[in-house]
């Protein structure tokens, strides 16, 4: 049987599914955040500071003091993983005007990888009626959530998304985006934006293919001005030729 997946409008039964799938989203760019930070010059600046402090002002041996180092991978590595935890905990809570999720259904006995499996994509009509579902497995594997942007006039922001892993990312969100801008269009909406990390090269390349330009490049300060993590503000116009009513 041919797997299939089915872009529809978010219902409230998704809520906890959408969590799940955001959390885990999320918590996937945490180790790759860390071997980001941990080549740093403030990641070795921190390890010969802990050093020195031992060494000169508590009188640890210097041979002990080398303990400083696994010490310090360690406390950098919890500190990336709880800031993305925290980071999934509020987005898991955001509240968006609309949503959208991608179901993909599969048979029971699926041996193929999602990324070598041929998916048929459905938007917002599926063909086949609940008899005929019932003999797939199913799950949310994408989700897309927006709602008023406050800094930008008359813009939708892409506030929640994501995806499950080794699902073909541009295949899956290449309608969910346009239907989300067909929707946004429709609601008034001049512009769509969205923000992505240095590290979500997937993210970016799709967003660049599909039309984004980016707004702005800014630098989100996590320890001070020492630690910051690069971030791009990504903007689609939403304008026709008729040009669109504008909201408040």
């Amino acid at each position: 049987m041919q797997p299939f997946i089915v872009i529809r409008n978010y219902r409230e039964d998704d809520e906890f599914k959408c969590q799940d799938l955001v959390r885990d989203y999320i918590m996937s760019f945490s180790t790759k955040s860390f071997f980001a930070l941990m080549f740093r010059e403030i990641t070795l600046q921190f390890i010969v500071i802990t050093w020195a402090i031992f060494f000169i002002f508590l009188g640890v041996p210097l041979l002990f003091c080398t303990l400083s180092i696994p010490g310090c991978i360690f406390f950098l590595f919890t500190s990336t993983y709880f800031s993305f935890y925290a980071k999934a905990m509020e987005l898991m809570k955001v509240k968006p005007s609309q949503s959208l999720v991608a179901e993909c259904y599969e048979p029971f006995i699926f041996r193929c990888s999602p990324k070598e499996a041929s998916y048929e994509i459905f938007v917002e009509n599926c063909p086949y009626d609940e008899e005929y579902k019932r003999k797939f497995r199913c799950r949310i594997v994408a989700a897309i959530s927006v709602k008023n942007h406050h800094a930008v006039y008359n813009a939708a922001w892409i506030c929640r998304f994501a995806i499950a892993p080794d699902y073909p990312y541009q295949k899956i969100m290449e309608p969910m985006i346009s239907l989300v801008a067909k929707k946004c269009a429709t609601g008034g909406y001049g512009s769509l934006e969205c923000t992505i990390s240095e590290w979500q090269e997937n993210e970016r390349e799709f967003y660049d293919e599909f039309g984004f330009v980016t707004r702005q490049i800014y630098h989100k300060k996590i320890i001070g001005s020492s630690l910051t993590v690069m971030k791009s503000q990504l903007t689609y116009s939403l304008r026709n030729d008729d040009g669109i009513q504008k909201r408040n």
